[in-house]
């Protein structure tokens, strides 16, 4: 029974003596674990880390470029109203009359707006005896190429004058004349003039007053003249669209 009962008390003994000690060593062991890691963190956090190199732009330096010199804007020259900039610029040849595909030689005297006005007026002053008997076509010369599409439909067989002769009827203008010049154009031996006339007239008939082809009317008619042996004249005349 002592034999027994010491055997007892000394394995209770040894059971309680061993029990406080594990908990001890596990406290150490997680303290130092969690010391070492702290100090890894708080070393790395104080070593400085190189700057990063911001991304370059797509298609854009990083440097800002320069900005070029500003450019003084072009001049705007002055000119008349209604008339569009047409003169050739210097070393540049003009552009070829489109009103016709004729080749056009180079121009050997200039024209402007106001002396192709007074060549168009010449030529309504000198149609008043045209279009009425007797017709009288001798200095057609003067006014109008020859040769060339107004020449032909004025003097040809079945044109406008032998019509008019033929059926014994004259043109009577109560008035015609140009009311402003919207257009002035020249080209290398050509010139284009865009007119309104006013014309007040009657066809007269041997049965009368023929009224389909009377009236007063306004129209806007764009001429063409022609450089001819050194003089501007009338080539062809169209109703402006």
């Amino acid at each position: 029974m002592r034999l027994c009962s010491f055997s007892i008390r000394h394995k209770a003994s040894m059971s309680g003596s061993t029990n406080p000690v594990l908990p001890i060593v596990a406290a150490f062991l997680a303290f130092g674990s969690f010391a070492g890691v702290s100090l890894v963190v708080l070393l790395r956090s104080r070593t400085p880390s190189a700057p990063s190199a911001p991304a370059p732009s797509s298609g854009f330096p990083s440097v800002p470029a320069s900005a070029p010199p500003t450019q003084a804007p072009p001049a705007v020259s002055t000119l008349q109203p209604g008339f569009p900039s047409s003169s050739p610029t210097p070393n540049q040849p003009p552009a070829n009359s489109p009103f016709s595909q004729q080749p056009s030689s180079p121009a050997s005297s200039n024209l402007d707006a106001a002396g192709a006005r007074r060549i168009v007026e010449s030529w309504l002053a000198y149609k008043k005896q045209i279009f009425s008997a007797p017709y009288d076509t001798s200095r057609i010369d003067q006014y109008v190429v020859n040769p060339g599409p107004l020449y032909s439909d004025i003097t040809r067989a079945g044109g406008s004058v032998d019509w008019l002769r033929h059926n014994r009827a004259s043109y009577f203008y109560n008035e015609l004349s140009i009311l402003d010049v919207s257009d002035f154009r020249q080209f290398p031996d050509r010139a284009h003039l865009t007119v309104r006339i006013i014309e007040d007239l009657e066809l007269r008939t041997p049965a009368g007053v023929d009224r389909s082809k009377s009236g007063r009317k306004v129209q806007s008619w764009v001429y063409e003249l022609k450089l001819d042996n050194g003089s501007w004249l009338v080539y062809d005349y169209r109703k402006d669209h």
